[in-house]
């Protein structure tokens, strides 16, 4: 068959057109940038005793071509929620986004192409381990955006950009829980507050990275063994946040090592620098009175004379 030149120019035009708008579909859905991250969650072990925190891994793997950046939300929380499930899969504890006021700069996970990175979290901090020995199964649900798909707002200057779509994703794993054994849980808390202090040769930023870590999981920690730790916390110094964290779960704790702790940091130990969560201790007093424990009210009945009790909003459960 003869094509004639003005046929076989159309014929090449579209085929030239067809084959770009072929490649650019292929090549927008492969740069997705959602679809570039592969990820995982993992523990450091499987088996627990009930109250132990679990420290979380979430690894993101960057398959990509370029650098991507991932916000968490404020805190590099507010992207979480956790469910724990039994054999039976019934829902045995639950806990959804935390969302804290006040101002909070976003602080994005950044993975560069072909690297991958991290972000560990406490499940504690969701939900209770304090349960019946036993197989569970945790489920994390992740909403997050990222930076490569936030969009600039026309005219401003300088400039402002608009958040990308929210993608999400659940990631899942089992646990064991065990029978409690309080010399084995009393090392490990031990192992946890001696990373206070810094190794020889290790770096300071391998040093403090470790060190927060154990000072959350020391904070979510569901048992009485924990509360001189708590306490350490409290008097040695720590943001905000965490602080409140730690209170809770010393109020949490039912004990009168607890009651007593508070009353001494909040008389005794001026430089413990509390005063921003002051009188979060003095309802964290009160909350341990309603346990109905005589040796806690009969220790905090003359602090509670002097100390009224503060208008704050509902303790996080």
């Amino acid at each position: 068959m003869i094509i004639k030149p003005k046929r076989l120019s159309y014929l090449l035009a579209m085929n030239l057109i067809l084959g770009s708008s072929i490649n650019m579909l292929t090549t927008a859905y492969a740069q997705r940038p959602e679809e570039s991250l592969d990820w995982s969650i993992q523990t450091s072990k499987k088996t627990f005793y009930p109250g132990e925190p679990v420290l979380l891994t979430v690894k993101i793997s960057n398959t990509g071509q370029q650098k991507e950046r991932i916000d968490f939300g404020t805190h590099d929380l507010e992207a979480f929620s956790m469910e724990i499930r039994d054999g039976s899969n019934k829902v045995v504890a639950k806990g959804g986004k935390i969302r804290r006021p006040g101002f909070e700069a976003f602080r994005p996970t950044i993975i560069p192409a072909g690297k991958t990175g991290q972000k560990s979290i406490v499940l504690n901090q969701w939900c209770s381990t304090l349960l019946p020995p036993g197989q569970y199964h945790v489920v994390c649900h992740v909403e997050y955006r990222l930076r490569s798909e936030a969009t600039k707002i026309p005219g401003t200057e300088p400039a402002f950009f608009k958040a990308g779509p929210l993608h999400s994703i659940e990631l899942e794993l089992d646990i064991n829980i065990v029978e409690m054994d309080t010399p084995k849980f009393e090392q490990i808390l031990e192992d946890l507050a001696i990373r206070e202090v810094r190794k020889d040769g290790q770096s300071k930023g391998e040093w403090l990275r470790k060190w927060q870590i154990a000072r959350e999981m020391l904070a979510f920690t569901e048992s009485p063994l924990a509360v001189p730790y708590q306490l350490h916390i409290l008097k040695v110094g720590a943001g905000t946040w965490l602080k409140r964290d730690v209170i809770n779960s010393l109020a949490r704790s039912g004990t009168l090592e607890a009651a007593n702790g508070f009353m001494q940091i909040i008389e005794g130990c001026p430089q413990c620098g509390v005063e921003d969560v002051k009188q979060a201790i003095i309802d964290a007093v009160y909350r341990l009175r309603e346990t109905g424990k005589s040796d806690i009210i009969n220790a905090t009945d003359e602090f509670v004379v002097k100390y009224k009790r503060p208008v704050l909003a509902k303790p996080r459960d």
